[in-house]
């Protein structure tokens, strides 16, 4: 009598037994005509969408980095990122050479 044995190397994957990830589900948004959708004037809701590739000193990134840190532990705002301070120093740049 043969006992019913596993084959001790598998050919698939542990990982591919795993059951599907639920998918998200998101509350449906209210759609728009794309002719009637104006631009947004909120600087929250606009969110960020591009990369620009810029070259910066060294330096300047460290400074920026240490600020950061700075103004996180002293204010306790985690919403402070290198990305945040680098958006209003290009609008007040932007806003003070009125363009």
């Amino acid at each position: 009598m043969t006992a019913q044995r596993q084959p001790a190397l598998r050919k698939t994957h542990p990982a591919e037994e795993l059951p599907e990830r639920p998918r998200r589900t998101e509350p449906p948004s209210p759609s728009l005509p794309p002719s009637t959708t104006a631009p947004v004037a909120n600087e929250q809701s606009e969110g960020l969408t591009l990369t620009h590739n810029t070259r910066i000193r060294p330096s300047v990134k460290a400074r920026l980095r240490r600020g950061v840190d700075k103004l996180r532990y002293e204010t306790g705002d985690r919403t402070i990122s290198e990305a945040s301070i680098t958006d209003k120093a290009l609008e007040e740049y932007l806003d003070r050479h009125g363009l």
